[in-house]
């Protein structure tokens, strides 16, 4: 999006850090299709300015959707999905920018609730059902996730781990590496019904906010597919075809978007073929 470059590269720390933290929200719902209207690009850049506070941007938000659902008869799956990307993208940056951060399994679904309530029943809950999904860079296999009735046991043991893992004495790259996994067993929990890359994404990224890591580029925007690949691929293993989990991709990844790193990404160099 060439018309937020001025924010991020030559604007002041202010107008970049929260231009970044639009950009990389449009990043995580592009990893479903999910486009921000033009009508909430015009809004952004008035908040990215300190023309219009947060509050106000939510405002106009509601006001627009409340207009043309009064206005209009066009219940289009594409109408829908715009206002979920608007609505959405307003409350993944709202999260970034709150100071309160609980690395906790409950911290993690009120994060879930706080995205999406109101757009997908039962927000914030554990999901009842199997789940499998065939991954194009798994050669359309789907990754095992964890079955329903151990999702609460799993995600408590996930949370502890990582609360009592001190990460003082490693290096960047080591840290980077342990993020990486610790964001993997997130996702491959597939803990709730809908949008769990989403919010996988965005606690991992407010996680690492609330470390002291900074956005540094719109990388989350451009190679956000290539993230969701490189998740995939670090929760996946076939023995019998010799592959194993890894997070080299995820690590190029958090490189480039927290170290302004210049790894070259590739989704090409990640497929695994179908047997």
């Amino acid at each position: 999006m060439k018309r937020f470059e001025p924010y991020f590269l030559n604007g002041n720390s202010e107008e970049k850090r929260i231009c970044l933290y639009w950009l990389t929200s449009f990043g995580i719902q592009s990893v479903v299709h999910l486009k921000p209207s033009e009508f909430l690009l015009s809004t952004v850049e008035r908040h990215i300015k300190g023309e219009w506070t947060l509050d106000h941007v939510k405002k106009e938000i509601d006001q627009y959707y409340s207009h043309h659902h009064h206005h209009s008869h066009d219940e289009s799956d594409h109408r829908h999905h715009t206002q979920e990307a608007d609505r959405v993208s307003y409350r993944i940056v709202k999260y970034f920018l709150s100071d309160d951060f609980s690395l906790s399994f409950d911290g993690f679904s009120d994060a879930h609730h706080q995205l999406f309530h109101g757009i997908y029943a039962h927000s914030g809950q554990i999901r009842e059902h199997s789940a499998s999904k065939k991954e194009w860079v798994l050669g359309n296999t789907s990754v095992i996730y964890p079955a329903a009735s151990g999702i609460r046991e799993y995600m408590d043991y996930l949370f502890e781990t990582e609360s009592r893992f001190n990460y003082e004495a490693l290096k960047e790259t080591h840290k980077l590496r342990h993020y990486s996994e610790f964001i993997a067993k997130l996702f491959i929990a597939n803990a709730f019904q809908y949008a769990n890359s989403r919010v996988a994404f965005v606690y991992a990224m407010k996680y690492m906010l609330s470390r002291g890591y900074s956005f540094r580029n719109d990388t989350f925007l451009r190679e956000a597919w290539y993230f969701r690949n490189a998740t995939i691929r670090a929760s996946y293993a076939n023995m019998h075809q010799g592959i194993y989990p890894t997070t080299d991709y995820m690590e190029m990844f958090l490189g480039n978007l927290f170290l302004d790193e210049d790894n070259e990404l590739r989704n090409h160099r990640m497929v695994i073929k179908g047997e």
